[in-house]
């Protein structure tokens, strides 16, 4: 996806979910799961460097009272 963005010099602005980063997750193809890494931080400078990176936690959390809202 990325690369048809650069290709036709479109911008984009991508939110990454920061504690994701380096870790695994289940991916279904063709019927079929696997496990895939996610990128890792070091990767995220280079791979969007055309681009606009938001970051996102994983979680919500109530700034009222400092609890993790899910």
């Amino acid at each position: 996806m990325i690369e048809i963005l650069d290709k036709y010099g479109l911008k984009a602005t991508f939110n990454l979910k920061s504690g994701k980063f380096g870790t695994n997750y289940p991916y279904e193809t063709n019927g079929k799961i696997e496990e895939r890494r996610l990128i890792e931080p070091t990767q995220v400078k280079e791979l969007y460097k055309n681009h606009e990176v938001a970051v996102h936690t994983v979680g919500h959390f109530n700034l009222m009272n400092s609890q993790i809202l899910v």
